[in-house]
Parts: structure tokens; C-alpha cells; sequence
């Protein structure tokens, strides 16, 4: 019928390829990103070749789990109805200690107290057996 909504909040898809893998390590709590073998460059979001030196030989590795707030928004207008209860929400640009740059939402972060370059660790919310979404929460 028009103008109904589905029921549930939509639900990353794992794919059977890179971003799948990426949300299998979420999965098991583990912050993952790609380096090359190469040059040693980390890199997100997950593709098949280095930006910095076109390899394509590299490895997942677990991250820090630490990085700073780099940029947030604000959100007031939900883009899906069972986000409209969450509103105004905060989405995050974290820069990890590996260099790549993260969007995530805040946890246990009220948004009047977000501040340029305060000090964030990742935190799993675990969402069923096979997802479990990063999101950040004041480094401790």
C-alpha cells in the first residue's frame, strides 16, 4: 500500500565480498581494516587495490579501536521511519590512529557535548548472532 513503511530498521546485507568481510570481523568484535603489503598504507573502505601505491597484495588488520572525533552532523530528519524516535542524532567522521577516517554514530554521548578531536574508542552493539554494528563511545 502507499506511503506504508516496512516494519523493521534497515539491516546492513553481508555480502560475499570485501565489505563483507569487513562486517564478519564486526561480527566477532574485532575493528578491521586493510594494509598493504607493500607500502604499509591502511586503507577504508575496502577495495582490492592500494590508493597510495597500486598493490594488490594486503591483509586485514585489527585497528586500535582508537581515534579522535575529525567532523559530525546532526541529523533532524530521520531518512527512514524507524529512525524518526532517534532524532536528532549525531553520524561521526573518526580519525583512527591508523590514519583512515571512520562514519559511525556516538554511544553513551549526549550531542551538545561532540568536540573536535576528543578521544573515541570502538564499542560493538551487537545486532543478532552474525551483526554487530561500531559505534564510538568516549575513550576511557
Amino acid at each position: 500500500m502507499a506511503g506504508e513503511y516496512p516494519q523493521a530498521r534497515p539491516m546492513h546485507q553481508s555480502p560475499d565480498d570485501l565489505n563483507g568481510q569487513f562486517w564478519e570481523h564486526c561480527a566477532q568484535g574485532k575493528l578491521c581494516f586493510q594494509r598493504c603489503d607493500d607500502c604499509g598504507t591502511w586503507r577504508h573502505m575496502p577495495r582490492y587495490m592500494c590508493a597510495q601505491c597500486g598493490s594488490d597484495q594486503w591483509q586485514w588488520q585489527v585497528s586500535s579501536g582508537k581515534g579522535r572525533v575529525f567532523s559530525w552532523i546532526i541529523t533532524h530528519q530521520a531518512m527512514h521511519p524507524k529512525f524518526r524516535e532517534e532524532t536528532p542524532y549525531a553520524t561521526l567522521v573518526v580519525e583512527m590512529e591508523e590514519g583512515v577516517r571512520f562514519v559511525s554514530r556516538p554511544l553513551g554521548i549526549g550531542n551538545d557535548e561532540l568536540a573536535l578531536d576528543m578521544p573515541v574508542e570502538v564499542v560493538f552493539e551487537p545486532l543478532g548472532e552474525e551483526l554487530a554494528l561500531p559505534l564510538f563511545r568516549r575513550a576511557r
